[in-house]
């Protein structure tokens, strides 16, 4: 958080300029928008509200699915994610997973977590399939903690919920179960921030200095109202520093260099509001795709979430698009990035991609797979 002297500055600037506050006053105001119309713990029946670019893109994710039966079940909770309907799934899904002779054991420290699954791997034993009851944060966190060959689940129980969107899986008891013993398991890329695993995307700019200020008067479950002071105090404070992003290839020799006010990268299609930032990312392909936005400032700002909203942002001059394997942001400032939804830290950030380094079930009826793929279990 800003000083109280660095805050009555940017006020005082401010007030300035009426021409320079209302586009402030008006990127608030659709941030809000952007935010509230999304920003709610997913339902029971949030699989039908998943997001359509799964369906639009199958890629090559449906043809390594491989048919997976699930007797031996590890649920890790969140203490801060999920609220009333959604955590009343939790002791719902543990009484079906008894009723079906499924073994379940409940925890909530990810170093628990490790230490059983590294034990079975020690002793030869099978990997659990992990349920990650939260948001995304939460299944980020899981794989970071778990192996490339450890099925997980999401059960979706946080604000945004992308992955589980993407997904199509839904929190009630009755998804989880179902897709614990028809699903099948796919293996996704993962991205690695400065040694930190995401799943998603990775942002530097003024989204991750939201998540910043709201990560630091968080307090249990995010709600709709939670996220409006951290917009407002972003939009009257935030400078859009100027970022180096720098492309490398697997030798770490420089590819590309540039120099903008935002930068993006995504491991799957996947933004707030159902935003089609990058629509066209693949968690399979072995490459991250980063976008960058060359203008600074809230004008601009402005303008690339109304292009964002419209689809049309990357046809704007100074928008630009490449895959990546490694990328480096950098800035003389202080400017924070985010990791799937979280606040991680400050630049620098070193960023790359790793292959197949997660193992996902998913709904077999979302991911359609041939007698060829089923026969491999």
């Amino acid at each position: 958080m800003r000083n109280r002297k660095r805050q009555n500055s940017a006020d005082e600037n401010a007030n300035k300029s009426n021409d320079y506050a209302q586009p402030r006053l008006r990127l608030w105001f659709l941030a809000v928008g952007v935010a509230g119309a999304t920003l709610e713990p997913a339902s029971p029946d949030g699989a039908r509200e998943r997001d359509k670019l799964r369906d639009e893109q199958p890629s090559e994710l449906t043809k390594g699915a491989v048919k997976v039966a699930t007797s031996d079940v590890i649920l890790f909770t969140s203490p801060k994610a999920g609220s009333g309907a959604a955590r009343e799934q939790l002791p719902r899904l543990a009484e079906m997973l008894a009723a079906a002779g499924i073994k379940c054991q409940s925890i909530a420290c990810s170093h628990t977590l490790h230490s059983l699954v590294a034990g079975r791997r020690e002793t030869g034993v099978s990997q659990p399939t992990v349920i990650a009851a939260g948001g995304d944060g939460t299944i980020s966190l899981v794989a970071s903690h778990t192996f490339p060959d450890t099925p997980l689940l999401p059960m979706p129980m946080g604000t945004e919920n992308l992955l589980a969107r993407y997904l199509g899986q839904s929190n009630s008891a009755e998804a989880i179960l179902e897709t614990l013993t028809t699903g099948r398991t796919i293996r996704f890329d993962a991205g690695q921030a400065n040694g930190r695993l995401f799943l998603i995307l990775a942002t530097a700019g003024f989204d991750a200095e939201v998540v910043r200020r709201l990560h630091l008067r968080r307090k249990g479950h995010i709600r709709r109202l939670s996220y409006l002071k951290p917009i407002w105090q972003t939009c009257r404070a935030y400078r859009f520093p100027l970022l180096s992003v720098t492309a490398l290839d697997d030798a770490g020799e420089i590819i590309h260099q540039r120099q903008v006010g935002w930068a993006m990268t995504f491991n799957l299609p996947c933004y707030a509001a159902g935003l089609r930032i990058h629509p066209a990312a693949l968690g399979d392909d072995g490459t991250l795709d980063l976008i960058t936005f060359a203008g600074r400032g809230l004008i601009r700002g402005l303008g690339y979430l109304l292009g964002a909203a419209s689809g049309l942002h990357r046809r704007f001059a100074g928008v630009e698009h490449r895959q990546v394997t490694r990328l480096r942001i950098e800035s003389d400032q202080r400017v924070a990035y985010e990791l799937d939804g979280d606040y991680a830290g400050r630049l620098p950030l070193e960023i790359k991609v790793l292959p197949r380094r997660v193992t996902l079930l998913v709904p077999s009826s979302k991911f359609q797979v041939s007698s060829q793929d089923e026969n491999v279990s």
